[in-house]
């Protein structure tokens, strides 16, 4: 794996306070790798809901923005990165839907090394009409993606985080996920932070052979268990952390829901996975 080299980072913005939150996240970043701030912003056209079915091509004309609109937001975009001290020539106005396509294409075309982005945490019905813009990004993103995310109802818990003190790194101990702890090593080493190496072991059904009665799983959740340990060794030691602080936590369950449990539990600043 090359040396981890961040020089371009990318802030969607959609005007919300949890996106312009993000750019301290970013700046946080940035100091530390000296890199330089860019702030995005699609302007995404709601479409009928008849426009967005698969490929069932437009039945009307492809709705554009007026051109005193796209003014607008080009002004406002332009105020908040004076606010936030970037220059006019790193706010850019994307035009095009949807939103987290346009995004990925600007930072696959202007080289972006990193894109931190804020999510509102839709769920149930909001989110399967509004989807997450966040989550899309991720999935199609040619660069790493730092989802600045925040917890909490409390005026306190609602402060953004910049530090970053406590690297979470779920493991299935495949070559992949060994690589992917080795660039959290870097981010360890420039943010003299801990890891944490996860594993969750999912076991799943245990029937008996008849098919009927489920197996007593205590037996067989500590087999599963110490196996795990025994891989877990292995693989750290395969890791080679050196003077790195690091420890490690097996549990057992569903993979995300313990991950995202521990995570909050454990106050977590970054899931790198």
């Amino acid at each position: 794996m090359k040396d981890l080299s961040i020089k371009k980072i990318l802030v969607p913005i959609d005007f919300s306070k949890m996106s312009i939150d993000a750019i301290g996240v970013a700046k946080h970043i940035g100091r530390r790798f000296d890199a330089a701030i860019h702030l995005v912003h699609a302007c995404e056209v709601s479409y009928p809901a008849g426009f967005m079915a698969p490929g069932m091509p437009p039945a009307m004309p492809v709705i554009t923005l007026p051109e005193e609109e796209v003014a607008r937001l080009a002004h406002r975009l332009a105020a908040l990165g004076h606010d936030q001290g970037i220059a006019s020539e790193s706010c850019h106005l994307l035009k095009g839907a949807p939103a987290f396509a346009e995004i990925c294409q600007f930072a696959r075309e202007t080289g972006a090394d990193l894109i931190v982005t804020s999510t509102h945490g839709h769920t149930g019905l909001k989110h399967f009409f509004l989807g997450s813009t966040a989550e899309r990004i991720v999935q199609h993103s040619p660069c790493p993606v730092f989802v600045a995310r925040q917890f909490g109802k409390s005026a306190s818990d609602r402060k953004p985080r910049y530090g970053l003190n406590k690297l979470l790194v779920p493991v299935d101990f495949s070559g992949c996920s060994l690589e992917g702890l080795h660039y959290a090593m870097q981010w360890a080493d420039k943010f003299a932070a801990k890891i944490i190496v996860l594993y969750v072991v999912e076991l799943g059904p245990v029937f008996t052979a008849d098919g009927y009665a489920m197996y007593d799983l205590a037996k067989y959740r500590e087999m599963a268990r110490k196996e795990a340990e025994r891989q877990m060794h292995e693989f750290v030691r395969l890791a080679k952390f050196g003077s790195r602080q690091f420890e490690t936590a097996i549990l057992v369950g569903q993979a995300v829901d313990e991950i995202r449990t521990f995570a909050r539990k454990e106050r977590v600043d970054l899931i790198i996975t």
